[in-house]
């Protein structure tokens, strides 16, 4: 793998103002998406206090994040990795038989405007170190609004089904390969992102 220019750190969620930090930026990140209805009954939204958070406990997560220079969030791939419960059940999708090597992403954001190339060596980050840990496998579930976006991270979409009249997959990552050698649609998007 390629040395990224990418700072990644763990969220210390035993640390209650780091989570209040991290459910702040979860929450600036997500609130102004109102064409996805089913993410407000899927994470705990506290509208009052401006913080979001998943259902699944953070013991049973990593928190992957970078932060600007002045030490705020700005990007996270929270990871559920003791798959004690799996998110995508909500919409319907079922664990996988043996869930050993497998790990589920829980949300993935930036909390500004990010540039894609960036964004591709964050990916790259995370999905090295859970690779290191002896993941082979990410599931997740996204809207059909961001699928694209996904499969140019290497998503493969392995289901959909329809909930409340909204479209939903799920999908697969390969955490084994290298992510350092971009696909041609990750190289394609990046020379989009910098001419547009």
């Amino acid at each position: 793998m390629t040395q990224t220019m990418v700072q990644l750190e763990q969220l210390d969620s035993r640390n209650p103002l780091e989570c209040a930090a991290y459910e702040r930026a979860f929450y600036r990140a997500f609130v102004g998406i109102t064409s996805n209805r089913l993410i407000r009954t899927l994470w705990r939204w506290d509208l009052d206090a401006e913080r979001l958070a998943t259902r699944i406990p953070y013991a049973d997560q990593t928190i992957y994040l970078t932060r600007d220079a002045d030490r705020a969030i700005e990007m996270v791939m929270a990871v559920n990795t003791a798959l004690r419960a799996f998110q995508s059940q909500a919409f319907g999708f079922a664990l996988p038989d043996d869930p050993a090597g497998y790990c589920e992403m829980l949300a993935f954001f930036s909390v500004r405007r990010t540039p894609l190339t960036r964004m591709l060596r964050f990916r790259e980050a995370v999905f090295t170190a859970l690779n290191e840990r002896g993941f082979q496998t990410a599931y997740g579930s996204t809207a059909a609004r961001l699928l694209r976006f996904y499969r140019q991270f290497g998503a493969t979409v392995l289901a959909q089904t329809e909930v409340e009249g909204e479209e939903r997959y799920l999908l697969r990552y390969d955490l084994s390969r290298d992510w350092s050698v971009p696909e041609r649609s990750d190289r394609l998007s990046t020379a989009s992102a910098a001419k547009g």
